[in-house]
């Protein structure tokens, strides 16, 4: 296989795994009004391989407090390899505050 062949098929995957990633957050938004999403780690940053999940950030107001019933909620919406982690809004806000969220650079919303 030609590097620009092989170059256009980690491409095509990658996208794939985004578009799994944007279906996701399209079903964590029917049930979170005002969800924000993201995408991060190695299929962001496009590192990544064939054991890779789709790490997702998800911030929202409406998330459970407790979470167990948090994580409950956000793996109860998966249908693939996606790998949520949830928030509240005051939580994300303090953890950026703190230089906490370096994990999100490059992400994608």
């Amino acid at each position: 296989m030609s590097l620009e062949r092989a170059l256009a098929q980690r491409a095509k995957e990658r996208e794939a795994l985004i578009q799994m990633a944007r279906r996701y957050a399209e079903r964590v938004r029917a049930r979170l009004k005002e969800a924000r999403v993201f995408l991060y780690g190695s299929v962001a940053r496009g590192d990544f391989n064939l054991e890779s999940d789709l790490d997702l950030l998800v911030v929202a107001p409406s998330l459970p407090k407790d979470p167990l019933e948090r994580a409950r909620l956000l793996f109860a919406l998966r249908e693939g390899p996606e790998e949520p982690k949830g928030l509240l809004p005051e939580e994300f806000a303090l953890l950026e505050a703190q230089g906490k969220l370096w994990f999100l650079e490059g992400a994608l919303e």
